[in-house]
């Protein structure tokens, strides 16, 4: 133990016997208010190096806090075991086996549902694994928007899905740009992404189309976007 600790813990019990005598009819005047203050501030003192003696003797690194209000969070968001049961029962059906409890709610909190699960494979993803259901929810592949690629004339696989999907792409913006005479040659999926990633928009290749009296390459737009940050 430090001196500085013994030396407080010393003064301390000085503190308690002065106290003690003062109430065994010392009287009291200005100079013992004055102590008693002084006494105070010690005895503060005292417990702040206590506290700082013992923090710093424990090692906090080990030891896992939660928050309560994410703990609290997670248990209202926490299906019900019928629904569970539920989204088992589907999920075996579409074969995936039969899943355990721990299993489903990991799926449920990335965003993985027999719903969306039967989604996904409704536009033709049969083989899609649950590691890929989650890439593709964490890339923000909704069933729609791989319906609406299919539609448009893309065959992309499941890990161009969520390539595609976090550069940004969406099906109305090749819709789009395939309105303004870009062929889906052109719009390759590399070109697309290619546009995301320097914010071409189908609208600057418009008024760029009435500007100049022609439809600008892809490379043309790419280069305009750049030249004009």
């Amino acid at each position: 133990m430090s001196t500085k600790f013994r030396n407080l813990k010393n003064d301390l019990k000085d503190l308690e016997e002065d106290t003690v005598s003062q109430f065994n009819g010392s009287k009291l005047d200005k100079s013992s208010n004055s102590g008693k203050l002084s006494n105070y501030i010690l005895l503060f003192a005292f417990i702040a190096t206590l506290v700082f003696y013992v923090g710093s003797r424990i090692d906090f690194s080990n030891i896992n806090i939660e928050n309560p209000i994410d703990r609290i969070e997670q248990a209202i968001n926490e299906p019900d075991q019928d629904l569970l049961n539920r989204m088992g029962d589907w999920m075996e059906e579409m074969g995936y086996g039969d899943l355990s409890n721990e299993e489903l709610l990991a799926l449920r909190r990335e965003g993985v549902t027999a719903t969306y699960t039967s989604g996904i494979r409704d536009v033709g993803y049969t083989d899609v694994t649950l590691d890929q259901l989650v890439d593709l929810q964490k890339a923000d592949v909704s069933a729609t928007y791989a319906r609406m690629m299919k539609e448009l004339g893309y065959s992309l696989t499941v890990q161009e899905l969520a390539e595609t999907r976090n550069a940004g792409v969406t099906a109305n913006f090749t819709s789009r740009m395939m309105d303004l005479g870009y062929t889906k040659e052109e719009l390759t999926k590399e070109n697309l992404m290619r546009m995301k990633s320097v914010k071409v928009t189908d609208r600057l290749a418009g008024r760029l189309m009435e500007e100049r009296g022609e439809r600008l390459t892809i490379d043309e737009l790419i280069r305009y976007k750049i030249s004009n940050q």
